[in-house]
């Protein structure tokens, strides 16, 4: 189980945006990216994330005379695990999520004892405030590619998402109308869109839903109108992870023997589980349990093999045995675990190693 970091990743599309922008890249680059930055030199990189939005169910979803599907390049490698928070803060710092940390929706922090949403800052399921924030962990601090464009070129670079202090972009349209401010501006610069959909649909009415077809259709289109209006600007577009349909185990319910051996919640992802044990519990035991119950649908690796494997990058991570515990449980097939029932269950779901979820596209629009 091996993810390449080196080439056609996720991780290698920030990095070429660095250094078009005359940044050292941290990582290895896209080089026919690099190559068609070089040569066209446009004032205007907007990098758009559809979140959910994977090469197979762009595929699926749209016709092949559809404008996203007509300006795919490439398919690349999404980060391990395939999930919104690491993928995104990869595309955000050129990182891998060895080194930002952000390694999935739920992170154990040994110094507090507790389990954190690290996007919502809150603890797991209760949904209380840390004892301790995210942000008071110098490690969990990251620089985002936004930031070190305005901070060490000559160049510009904007957000045109939901999470910014001010001009928050809470749907495609606003998306789309303050790209359209933002190119008027005469410099060169970088423009990071996020756009929620069809990640939020899909996990609320599955990947096969009419709502869901009727929303990529509709960023298909607003994204075409918009390249129409666009000079001198490159578009790119690309998704954090795709989404698989999903069936849940609910471990307190369905499998309570291992609930009962574990020494606190799941951690990670409900398709790339954590496993802390119990120190009575004998390693025989839980091996005997995994092999009945879980063998067919999920690989099983020890906290050694995941760093042996380089899973969530090359560089070493000293919280990664804390964050996951002694096994992590990654999805091959259509299940999902959840630790209880304070958990969500989904239609569809994400985080796991199939190619559904860990292949996206990389769609190059030139606006000449």
């Amino acid at each position: 189980m091996v993810v390449n970091y080196d080439e056609n990743n996720l991780l290698n599309l920030s990095n070429s945006i660095l250094k078009y922008f005359d940044i050292n890249p941290f990582n290895n680059t896209l080089v026919s990216l690099d190559k068609l930055l070089e040569e066209k030199q446009y004032k205007n990189v907007i990098l758009f994330v559809c979140d959910g939005l994977g090469n197979y169910n762009l595929n699926r979803l749209l016709p092949t005379n559809s404008f996203l599907k007509q300006n795919k390049r490439m398919v690349l490698s999404s980060v391990f695990p395939p999930t919104t928070t690491a993928a995104t803060t990869t595309l955000l710092s050129g990182l891998t999520p060895a080194i930002h940390h952000y390694l999935g929706w739920d992170m154990y922090f040994k110094d507090t004892n507790e389990t954190i949403s690290i996007f919502r800052n809150l603890t797991k399921d209760l949904g209380k405030q840390p004892k301790k924030s995210i942000s008071d962990r110098n490690y969990m601090n990251y620089k985002s590619i936004v930031d070190l464009i305005n901070e060490t070129s000559k160049n510009s670079a904007y957000f045109a998402y939901p999470f910014s202090k001010c001009n928050k972009c809470m749907n495609i349209d606003e998306v789309i109308d303050r790209i359209k401010e933002l190119t008027k501006i005469d410099s060169k610069k970088f423009i990071y869109a996020y756009i929620e959909n069809p990640d939020k649909l899909m996990h609320e009415f599955g990947i096969n839903s009419k709502v869901v077809k009727e929303e990529v259709e509709s960023i298909n289109k607003k994204l075409e109108n918009l390249s129409k209006e666009l000079k001198d600007t490159i578009m790119l577009l690309t998704a954090d992870h795709g989404l698989i349909a999903t069936k849940y185990i609910v471990l307190k319910h369905d499998l309570p023997k291992l609930y009962d051996m574990l020494e606190r919640t799941t951690s990670i992802e409900s398709r790339a589980v954590g496993l802390k044990l119990k120190k009575i519990v004998k390693k025989e035991d839980f091996l005997n349990l995994y092999n009945k119950e879980l063998k067919h649908d999920f690989q099983l690796l020890t906290i050694d093999e995941v760093i042996e494997n380089k899973l969530f990058g090359n560089e070493d991570n000293t919280y990664l045995r804390d964050a996951i515990g002694d096994y992590l449980l990654i999805a091959t097939k259509n299940i999902s675990i959840n630790y209880d029932d304070n958990s969500p269950i989904f239609k569809a779901n994400h985080a796991g190693f199939t190619n559904r979820e860990m292949k996206v596209p990389l769609v190059i629009i030139e606006c000449d």
